[in-house]
């Protein structure tokens, strides 16, 4: 008897500690809000390892962001700027079946979108372990103006992904390429959009430059 409840008490303890790292202050899911940000801003995620959702906002500053430490089960993405000039889009949150539907949270007094479901997470993409791939649910359309240079990184097996996103605390513009990938850099003639939406594959090169798709036409 003894043993039976020290069992329910500990399970009692760590839904407790679960409860306690979930800091959500106020949900709003899929609601007909658009974001009030473009997506050209530094970009500041939080990663819910419980739920694998990953939630989006501007409203940190560096400094802030950098002396913010969350909770037990949520980890900081490291903050993102965009690659090229281009403009990003979410059309909607995973999760919410319609587009133009958005699910938000308040939490550590500000506003986050869910942005993410994640798949998987960190995955060695070559056998040296200098890319790494992350599964993703996303719906993301990136517009890319005309005279943008895109940098384009291609698989052996020939599967293309798009350069969206560096690390702002980037320190090289450069990374090391596996054997049998291939980097290639485009400036724009006229305007390219291209819509992630769905499963996405996202690689993360050692210099925590990010490449997403795969792009289709191969």
């Amino acid at each position: 008897m003894r043993k039976r409840e020290c069992f329910l008490a500990a399970i009692l303890i760590m839904a407790a500690i679960l409860a306690g790292c979930i800091p959500v202050e106020e949900l709003e899911t899929c609601v007909s809000r658009e974001p009030d940000f473009s997506g050209g801003e530094t970009g500041y995620e939080l990663i819910d390892l419980l739920n694998k959702d990953v939630w989006l906002t501007p409203d940190f500053t560096a400094e802030e962001y950098a002396a913010f430490s969350p909770p037990l089960l949520w980890i900081k993405n490291d903050p993102r700027i965009t690659m090229g000039n281009h403009q990003s889009e979410f059309l909607r949150s995973p999760g919410c079946s319609e587009q133009g539907r958005f699910t938000y949270i308040q939490a550590f007094d500000r506003e986050f979108l869910k942005v993410v479901q994640l798949v998987s997470m960190d995955t060695p993409e070559d056998s040296q372990g200098l890319i790494r791939r992350t599964v993703l649910e996303k719906y993301h359309l990136l517009t890319y103006a005309a005279g943008s240079t895109v940098h384009i990184l291609q698989s052996p097996e020939g599967d293309r992904y798009i350069g969206v996103s560096r690390s702002a605390d980037r320190t090289s513009d450069t990374f090391t390429l596996p054997e049998g990938w291939a980097l290639t850099t485009n400036v724009l003639q006229t305007e390219y959009q291209v819509e992630l939406s769905g499963t996405v594959i996202v690689l993360r090169t050692d210099n925590e430059d990010s490449y997403q798709g795969p792009l289709p036409g191969g």
